[in-house]
């Protein structure tokens, strides 16, 4: 072998093809120790979805009314009050204008069934928003424009519909 075709680094000498034999294997080595040094993202986000709840509702956003069923929930400067007709008193009005403002979710892979009712948010921005709550297999909340699954946290049906 002629001495251009020789390499020397840190005194090892060793041809031009040696050198790149000794990259590639370092590099592998590094993408071996990364791989099995890193936790999975897979991993990581369905620990994420499984233990953290959020909000619903983000705090800029600004609820105008909430239309259950037959009955709507509307905000006035005194509070909320529920149109008529409506059986809902002032206090349950307030009660479950602040069980959606506050409403925490978690994602869920169940697939709900026995569908109770469309809830439409309506916020001060002319912007609308359309839930489903279903009570099978458990209390849960879809999202059909996203086409996404949610378990409420910490509250019940009854929090959620006024009845």
């Amino acid at each position: 072998m002629r001495r251009e075709e020789k390499r020397t680094v840190f005194g090892i000498t060793l041809s031009k093809r040696g050198w790149n034999n000794v990259l590639v294997y370092a590099v592998l080595l590094l993408m071996v120790l990364l791989w099995f040094s890193a936790p999975s993202s897979e991993r990581t986000f369905k620990e994420d979805a499984g233990d953290n709840a959020v909000m619903l509702l983000p705090n800029s956003s600004v609820l105008d009314s909430i239309l259950i069923d037959d009955q709507t929930i509307e905000k006035t400067d005194a509070g909320w009050r529920c149109a008529a007709p409506c059986s809902l008193s002032a206090q349950q009005a307030n009660a479950l204008a602040s069980s959606w403002q506050n409403l925490k979710i978690k994602a869920t892979d169940r697939q709900p069934e026995n569908k109770l009712v469309d809830v439409y948010l309506n916020f001060a921005d002319n912007q609308h928003a359309r839930l489903e709550l279903f009570l099978e297999p458990q209390l849960l909340l879809r999202l059909p424009q996203q086409d996404k699954v949610f378990e409420p946290v910490g509250v019940t049906i009854e929090q959620l519909v006024g009845r």
